[in-house]
């Protein structure tokens, strides 16, 4: 990366400008992971007559801000001032013209993969945690599941559904009701109990068949 920067401000007195005697220019960094920022330091005497011998002293701090990517070293960026220029353009004011350089290594190839890895460890970890909540919450409540029988559980396809969809939809829905179908359940009535439709019974469940004692999630939406 390399970034020549032009920076030109004007700054005002606060009487008149007759003379520049001696002017010089410093500055103060701060780098971060996002911008390089800080200040420019001007600095001098000037004549407020053009017939006097007495000098007055300036100085003014002119702040400086520049975003750098995510894809550099930021132990590598480099700062230089690579042109200074001023002028008197009124009786009170000062133009100073800067041009400063940023320079800074790229990230290689193996590093950008080993981030974007790492995002990606974090991200199932967080599923994992999601997963063992769930199922912890359907334990507390129904305690009892050891004794179900196998069609009566919730089966890792279920699960996994329950899952998936409270990832995509956990912006939409707050609630989830478990549904035990019974004898007279049909998908149309228990569709109708929950205010819900058959699309959505099937994001959360696997419908191809159910059987008495089987456990629905319906997902009851927060209005």
């Amino acid at each position: 990366m390399k970034s020549i920067v032009p920076y030109t401000k004007d700054i005002t007195f606060n009487t008149r400008i007759a003379e520049i005697c001696s002017i010089s220019l410093e500055h103060e960094l701060n780098i971060t992971e996002t911008e390089v920022e800080g200040n420019f330091i001007i600095s001098g005497e000037y004549k407020s007559h053009e017939v006097s011998v007495n000098k007055e002293k300036f100085e003014y701090k002119l702040p400086f801000a520049l975003e750098v990517t995510e894809d550099i070293v930021c132990d590598s960026i480099d700062f230089e001032i690579t042109d200074f220029t001023y002028e008197v353009i009124d009786d009170t004011s000062l133009r100073v013209n800067i041009e400063f350089c940023v320079t800074a290594d790229e990230m290689e190839k193996e590093e950008k993969i080993e981030e974007v890895e790492e995002i990606t460890d974090d991200l199932s970890s967080e599923r994992e945690e999601v997963r063992e909540s769930v199922i912890e919450e359907i334990n507390s409540l129904f305690p009892d599941t050891e004794e179900l029988s196998e069609e009566q559980r919730l089966d890792e396809d279920s699960e996994n559904i329950i899952l998936s969809s409270m990832e995509e939809k956990e912006s939409e829905f707050a609630t989830y009701h478990i549904h035990i179908v019974g004898s007279e359940d049909t998908i149309e009535t228990i569709c109708a109990q929950y205010s819900t439709d058959v699309t959505t019974l099937k994001e959360y469940n696997n419908l191809e068949s159910v059987a008495i004692g089987d456990k629905l999630i319906i997902p009851w939406l927060d209005e």
